[in-house]
């Protein structure tokens, strides 16, 4: 449960972002309507520093990628990203049921990419949780 209360509570601050926007979860049917963002959930192995015990380190990687109309400039894209930016700033904390995931850095902006009709901006987001 330690990594799905992660993932929840950087689920709920993803959610809280407005203006909102349709999501793809990891899991479910394609989204057909732009804009949109995807979810995808990276983990390391867990860091365990000392045997015995339950105390250990779960890092991982929140990417949420950007589905914009393509030929349409960056400037809606852009603007999303920074409310993202601003919703998972370095230092911040997201919990849920007494799981808290810590943003390691600063959200990453990746290279934008065109795909047939879409302009897509993954945004790569490092995070922590320190489990007991």
């Amino acid at each position: 449960m330690t990594i799905t209360n992660i993932q929840i509570a950087l689920e709920t601050s993803l959610n809280a972002i407005t203006p909102a926007i349709a999501t793809r979860w990891p899991n479910t049917r394609l989204i057909k309507v732009l804009p949109y963002q995807e979810v995808y959930f990276f983990h390391a192995p867990p860091v365990h520093n000392e045997y015995g015990g339950g105390l250990h380190r779960i890092d991982g990687l929140l990417q949420v990628s950007l589905f914009y109309e393509l030929l349409k400039g960056k400037s809606e894209i852009m603007a999303r990203a920074e409310l993202i930016r601003l919703a998972f700033q370095r230092g911040s904390s997201h919990s849920h049921a007494g799981i808290t995931a810590i943003i390691s850095r600063s959200p990453y902006l990746k290279p934008m990419q065109e795909d047939n009709d879409k302009f897509i901006l993954p945004i790569d987001i490092e995070y922590f949780s320190h489990i007991t």
